[in-house]
C-alpha cells in the first residue's frame, strides 16, 4: 500500500539540521493496524505527516499504490489525502468556526458525497458524542474534541487511517472502545497510529515500528496463537479459557501467577502474541487500483468559512470598509463631475423639470469649435422627424406678422398693457405676445379633456379654422380670433388695474371672453380660455415681490425658463391663419417648384441672404444669357447664381462710370425700373436696354468672385461664380446695403456654403415630453449638436452656465481625482492587510482543510469569497455615500455658487464603476497571500499560528 525508500526529512533550526527522520525505508501492507512508537521527538508524528501527504521529504522517495509522490501534481496531493487518507490528529485539528456535526460533515463534502445521518449518529454514538452535535468546539473538552476528530475521520471511509496518539485525551473505556473500532476496521483497511503507550500496542498491533532519533530501530510484526489447553503463561500475564475445568496443573500454574501477581485474562478464545522482525510485504497495486479524487469543497462551505472569517478583528475590517467605502465614495463623485456630458446634465435637467413642455428654437451649426453657426426656421418635415425621434408631441410656433411682406421675430407688447404702472408681479407676469400656435379641435377636445399637448379648454371655445374643412370656405371672422393661457389672461387682468379692456368692464378672467387686445396695427377678440398646466407655488411669492434681492433675481430667473418652455404666453390662433398670410401677399412674390408653391425662406450664412429651391418660375427671373426654359421652369448649374435688382448697381459700377453723362443717368433709371413690380415682358426689355447700353449687345456672361467667412473665425470659403441673371420681388425688406450682394443659388452650391437647406415657418416649436423617458436623451442630443441643425432651448441659459463652468469644475474634478487616487491606494493597502491578517489568522483552519483533502482551489474560493463579501459591503456603503455627496455638491453650486445646474449626477455608470473598483481592488489586494498560502504545505499550515 505504502512505500518509503531512504526517506529523510531534515528541519533547519536556530542550532543547525535536524534529521527528522533519516534513511528510513518501510513498506506497508493493505490492511492491519501498525503502531509507530518511540519517545518524544524521535520522527513519529514527522514519519506520519511525509506517508500521509502533510509533509515533504529532503531525500528518498514515498509512494503509494506503486505511484511515487514526487510525480503528484499539487491537485494530486490534494487527491491523494481526500481520496486514501483519514487523519485523527494529536490537536484535534478542529474548525472553531463550525459545530461538531459539521466538523464531522466536512471531510464528506470535500469528497463531494453527502453522508447518512443514520451513520453520522451511529458513529457519534459510538463515542458517546451524539447529544453534542450543535455545540461549537470551544465548548467542548479535550477529550470531546478527540472523538469528534476520530468520528470524522471514520465517517470519510478512508482506506488509510492515520491516528496521532488517538487515545492520548481519552479516559481508559473510551480509549479501548477506539482501538477495538480501529482494530475491526484494520480487517478492511490501513490503521497507522502513532503512539507512546506500548501496552496498547502490544495488545493491538499487527505490526510495531519502533523509532530513535528518526531511524527505525525495531520493526515486528506480531502473529495471533491460539492455545490448545485451558491456560497459557507468558511473561506479562496468565491466560484462562471462560468457564473451562481446570486440571490440577493447570490450578497449580494460576495459583502461582496470582503469588506473583501477574496479570491474569480470562477469554473465551485463549491465544498468544508471537512477534518476528517484518518481513516482505505483498504488493497491491495490480490488485486493489485507486483512483484519486479531486476535492469537491461546495461554494456553500467556502462561503460560510469566508464569512465566520469576518470575524476576525471586526474593528480592523470596520475601519477598512469605512476608509474604502469612502475612497471609492470620493472616487465616484470625481467620476460624476469629470465625466458628465452637457447632454446627460441637460437630460437631467429636462427629466427633473417641473414643466413637461420645451420650447425650442433651430441653430444650424458650421464649425462648433469657432462659433460658426446661424439661426434657423423649422419646417413641418423637419418637426415630423424630430417626433419620430423623440416620441414626444411638437407642434411650430411662429412669430405672426402685422405687415403685409414680412414675418417678425419681435415679441408685441399688448398695446392696451403698455401704459400699465404696475410694479409689483412684474417677475410674474408678462404684458408680451411671444408667438403664435395653431391647433386644431384634435389637439383641444371640446369635451374639456386633456389634448395631444397636455392642453386643456376651460372656458369659451377655440378659433374656428380659417378655412371650412372639405369645403375650403374661406372664414374671415376667423382672422380675428383668438384664445390665451388661463396665466396669460391672470397677466392682463393684473395689468389692467380694474380698468375696463376697450369699453369693456373686466372684473375676473372669465370677462375677457368677447374682449379685444391689440397687438400693433391688429386687433384680437378672446373667444377662449386655455389651461396650459399648473404653475408651481414656488413662484407664487414673485406675484407680490419686486426686483432686488439676490434670492428673488435667482427664483425670478427660474420662473423665466419655467414660463418660457410653455405655451404661457403664446396667443392660440385659427388653424390655417399661417397658410392665409402667405396666400395674402402679393402674388409676383412668390416662387413656384412644378406646382406646388414654394414659401419664401431667408437662410442667413456671414454676411448673406442666400435663398434656394430647385427650379424657379421665369416670370420671376431676367437672365443675362441663355434662353428661358420653354416650361417655364429654370435650373441653375453649380456654379451659377441669380442676383436681385439692387446689386446691379454694385456689380455694373465699373461700366456705368465709364459712360458719358447722359447714357450714365439713363443706366441708373433703367436699373431703377427693374425694381419696379412691372409687367415681366416690360422688365426684360428693361434689361436688354441696360446690356445694350453697357456692353453693346444682349448676349452678356459676368463672373463674381464671392468668398463666405465664418463667425468667428478665419475660415472662409471663396468661389468664382458666373450670374445667371437677376430675380425680384422678393422680401425686399431683408436688404440692408445695396452693395451686400444677395444671392440665389441651387442645392448643391448652398452645401458648400455650409448653408441650411430645409427652411421653414416656424420660429420655435413647442415640445410636450410627457411619457416617452428616452425622448429627453434624443432631445438633449439635439441640444448639444456639434454640427449640422441643433435645438437651442428658448430663453432657458442652462446650455451656457454649463459651458462657462465647465472649466471650474473640471479644475474641482481635478482635485477630487488626485485625492481619490490615494485614498483608493490606501485603500488597496488596507484591504491587503486585512486580508492577510484573516488568513494568518487562519492558517490552522486552512491547514486543516488541506489535511482533509482541500484543494489550493477550495481555500483560493474561500478567501476570494470573503473578499468580494467585503468589497460588496464596501460597494454598498459607498455607493450611499457617493449619492449623498452628489447632493451635497449640488446643494453647494446651486446655493452657494448661484448656479441652477445639477453638475453632479449619481447614475448606473458611477454605481457599476463603484462596484467594479471594489470587487477589483478586493481581488487584487488579495490574490497574491491567498496563492502563496494555497501553496503552502498543510503542516506547516497547521503548526504555524
Amino acid at each position: 500500500m505504502l512505500e518509503l525508500k531512504n526517506v529523510t526529512k531534515t528541519y533547519q533550526t536556530k542550532s543547525g539540521a535536524v534529521n527528522a527522520l533519516d534513511r528510513v525505508s518501510l513498506t506497508f501492507p493493505a490492511t492491519g493496524m501498525v503502531f509507530i512508537t518511540g519517545k518524544s521527538g524521535c520522527g513519529k508524528t514527522t514519519l506520519l505527516n511525509v506517508i500521509g501527504g502533510l509533509d515533504g521529504v529532503t531525500s528518498g522517495d514515498v509512494s503509494v499504490l506503486g505511484k511515487s509522490f514526487s510525480s503528484f501534481t499539487p491537485t494530486e496531493y490534494d487527491g491523494y489525502r481526500n481520496s486514501l487518507i483519514g487523519f485523527i490528529f494529536q490537536e484535534y485539528n478542529l474548525l472553531p468556526e463550525f459545530s461538531v456535526e459539521k466538523n464531522i460533515k466536512i471531510a464528506t463534502e470535500i469528497q463531494g458525497r453527502t453522508p447518512d445521518q443514520n451513520e453520522i449518529e451511529e458513529l457519534m454514538n459510538s463515542v458517546d458524542i451524539k447529544d453534542l452535535k450543535n455545540r461549537k468546539i470551544n465548548e467542548l473538552s479535550g477529550g470531546q474534541r478527540q472523538r469528534v476528530a476520530i468520528v470524522r475521520a471514520l465517517l470519510k471511509k478512508p482506506r488509510i487511517i492515520m491516528a496521532d496518539e488517538p487515545t492520548g485525551a481519552l479516559d481508559s473505556k473510551t480509549g479501548i472502545q477506539v482501538l477495538d473500532t480501529l482494530k475491526k476496521l484494520s480487517k478492511d483497511k490501513l490503521i497507522i497510529i502513532v503512539s507512546h503507550d506500548r501496552e496498547f500496542a502490544e495488545k493491538y498491533a499487527d505490526r510495531i515500528i519502533r523509532l530513535v532519533d528518526g531511524r527505525v530501530e525495531e520493526d515486528v510484526t506480531f502473529t495471533e496463537n491460539e492455545v490448545m489447553g485451558s491456560v497459557f503463561d507468558t511473561e506479562q500475564s496468565l491466560i484462562v479459557r471462560n468457564g473451562a475445568t481446570l486440571s490440577e496443573t493447570e490450578k497449580d500454574v494460576l495459583a502461582n501467577a496470582v503469588k506473583e501477581k501477574k496479570k491474569i485474562e480470562i477469554t473465551d478464545k485463549p491465544s498468544f502474541r508471537e512477534k518476528q522482525p517484518t518481513g516482505k510485504v505483498e504488493n497491491v497495486v495490480a490488485n486493489s487500483p485507486v483512483t484519486l479524487q479531486k476535492s469537491k469543497m461546495s461554494i456553500k462551505s467556502a462561503g460560510a468559512l469566508g464569512l465566520k472569517s469576518l470575524s476576525v478583528k471586526p474593528l480592523r475590517l470596520i475601519f477598512t470598509i469605512l476608509l474604502s467605502a469612502f475612497a471609492f465614495a470620493v472616487f465616484g463623485l470625481f467620476d460624476t463631475i469629470a465625466n458628465f456630458s452637457t447632454a446627460r446634465v441637460l437630460n437631467n435637467i429636462l427629466k427633473n423639470s417641473t414643466s413637461k413642455m420645451v420650447i425650442a428654437s433651430g441653430q444650424y451649426i458650421v464649425d462648433q469649435e469657432n462659433d460658426d453657426k446661424y439661426n434657423v426656421k423649422l419646417s413641418d418635415d423637419a418637426i415630423d422627424v424630430l417626433e419620430e425621434k423623440t416620441g414626444y408631441s411638437l407642434t411650430g410656433i411662429y412669430d405672426f406678422a402685422f405687415s403685409e411682406n414680412r414675418y417678425s421675430d419681435i415679441n408685441h407688447t399688448v398695446h392696451e398693457l403698455a401704459s400699465s404702472s404696475v410694479i409689483l408681479g412684474k417677475n410674474y407676469y408678462t404684458d408680451k405676445v411671444t408667438g403664435a400656435i395653431e391647433l386644431t379641435s384634435k389637439d383641444l377636445p371640446k369635451d374639456g379633456s386633456t389634448g395631444k399637448y397636455g392642453f386643456r379648454l376651460v372656458k369659451g371655445s377655440y378659433p374656428a379654422p380659417v378655412y371650412t374643412s372639405g369645403t375650403n370656405e374661406f372664414n374671415p371672422e376667423a382672422l380675428t380670433q383668438t384664445a390665451v393661457s388661463t396665466y396669460f389672461a391672470k397677466s392682463i387682468l393684473h395689468y389692467l388695474e380694474g380698468n375696463d379692456l376697450n369699453g369693456k368692464s373686466i372684473q375676473s378672467v372669465d370677462d375677457l371672453l368677447g374682449s379685444q387686445i391689440s397687438l400693433s396695427n391688429k386687433k384680437f377678440t378672446i373667444v377662449g380660455l386655455i389651461d396650459c398646466g399648473d404653475i408651481p407655488a414656488k413662484y407664487d411669492e414673485l406675484k407680490t415681490a419686486t426686483s432686488g434681492s439676490s434670492a428673488t433675481r435667482s427664483l425670478s430667473s427660474d420662473f423665466s425658463s419655467f414660463i418660457n418652455s410653455n405655451a404661457y404666453s403664446c396667443l392660440f390662433l385659427s388653424d390655417g391663419y399661417l397658410k392665409y398670410n402667405s396666400k395674402s401677399l402679393n402674388a409676383s412674390t412668390q416662387f413656384y417648384a412644378g406646382s406646388d408653391k414654394w414659401s419664401v425662406k431667408n437662410y442667413y450664412s456671414a454676411q448673406d441672404y442666400v435663398y434656394a429651391a430647385r427650379h424657379y418660375n421665369c416670370d420671376n427671373v431676367l437672365l443675362f444669357y441663355g434662353d428661358y426654359p420653354t416650361d417655364g421652369k429654370l435650373e441653375l448649374a453649380d456654379n451659377e447664381v441669380l442676383i436681385h435688382p439692387k446689386n446691379l448697381s454694385a456689380l455694373f459700377s465699373e461700366k456705368i462710370n465709364a459712360l458719358e453723362s447722359g447714357d450714365k443717368e439713363r443706366a441708373r433709371s433703367l436699373i431703377k425700373d427693374l425694381e419696379l413690380d412691372l409687367p415681366v415682358q416690360t422688365l426684360r426689355q428693361k434689361l436688354r436696354d441696360l446690356i445694350t447700353l453697357l456692353f453693346g449687345n444682349d448676349d452678356l456672361s459676368t463672373t463674381i468672385s464671392v468668398t463666405k467667412k465664418s463667425t468667428n473665425s478665419n475660415k472662409q470659403i471663396k468661389k468664382d461664380l458666373v450670374v445667371k441673371g437677376v430675380y425680384f420681388g422678393i422680401d425686399t425688406d431683408a436688404y440692408v446695403t445695396p452693395s451686400t450682394f444677395k444671392f440665389m443659388m441651387n442645392d448643391n452650391l448652398m452645401s458648400d456654403f455650409n448653408i441650411y437647406r430645409h427652411q421653414g415657418e416656424y420660429s420655435r416649436v413647442l415640445i410636450s415630453t410627457k411619457g416617452s423617458i428616452s425622448g429627453y436623451k434624443t432631445l438633449s442630443e439635439y441640444m448639444t449638436k456639434e454640427s449640422g441643425l441643433n435645438l437651442v432651448w428658448y430663453k432657458n441659459s442652462a446650455l451656457n452656465t454649463i459651458r462657462s463652468n465647465e472649466p471650474a469644475i473640471r479644475q474641482a474634478a481635478d482635485l477630487f481625482l488626485y485625492v481619490a487616487i490615494i485614498l483608493a491606494l490606501f485603500s488597496v493597502f488596507m484591504f491587503f492587510n486585512y486580508i492577510v491578517t484573516s488568513i494568518v489568522n487562519k492558517r490552522p483552519s486552512i491547514g486543516v482543510l488541506r489535511g482533509l483533502g482541500a484543494g489550493g482551489k477550495d481555500i483560493f474560493r474561500m478567501f476570494l469569497i470573503e473578499s468580494i463579501i467585503i468589497a460588496l459591503i464596501n460597494a454598498v456603503l459607498a455607493t450611499g455615500i457617493a449619492a449623498i455627496g452628489c447632493v451635497l455638491v449640488n446643494a453647494y453650486i446651486m446655493n452657494v455658487m448661484h448656479l441652477s445646474i445639477p453638475f453632479a449626477l449619481f447614475g448606473i455608470r458611477q454605481f457599476f464603476i463603484i462596484f467594479g473598483m471594489s470587487i477589483f481592488t478586493a481581488v487584487a489586494s488579495s490574490i497574491l497571500p491567498i496563492i502563496r498560502i494555497a501553496k503552502e504545505k498543510p503542516v506547516d499550515l497547521i503548526r504555524k499560528p
